[in-house]
């Protein structure tokens, strides 16, 4: 109840403010505020992950509103995805990846790039004490000072 009554009470900033109107951050908080309260038609987004992914980022809860980003589409499943494909010999296969897993293989990908990847870094690093998945902002952290890449 207190996360809804403080994004009613941020809410028209948001909404008439630039954080509607840009993006939080461009690596993993990649959809506009304004557009996940008001999906283009043909654009389905599932409840409660658009609602959680706005509250998150209003509440500094950043590692909450990636969580929420990963399945705000509706294709996750108690955390996981479920993913299909095509064996070289013709085979179908199917196997599951955790959200967790995912985000982490996203950014292992986005530290290739270290200036974009430092910036969204620095963004996190402003993240809630309340946030319920700061393993998430830790892990980004971890995987953007490795030495190295994969």
């Amino acid at each position: 109840m207190h996360s809804l009554l403080f994004l009613l009470s941020v809410a028209p900033t948001l909404i008439m403010g630039t954080a509607a109107e840009s993006l939080p951050e461009q690596l993993f908080l990649d959809l506009p505020i304004a557009e996940v309260r008001n999906p283009p038609a043909g654009k389905a987004l599932a409840e409660p992950w658009a609602t959680e992914y706005c509250a998150a980022i209003a509440e500094r809860r950043y590692g909450d509103a990636i969580w929420a980003r990963y399945n705000i589409f509706g294709d996750t499943v108690d955390g996981m995805y479920t993913q299909w494909g095509c064996t070289d010999d013709g085979n179908y296969t199917e196997w599951r990846v955790s959200v967790y897993d995912e985000i982490m293989e996203d950014a292992r990908g986005y530290a290739t790039d270290p200036e974009l990847y430092r910036e969204a870094l620095e963004f996190y690093q402003g993240t809630s004490e309340n946030d319920s998945r700061r393993d998430i902002i830790e892990a980004l952290h971890r995987i953007g000072h490795q030495p190295y890449r994969f």
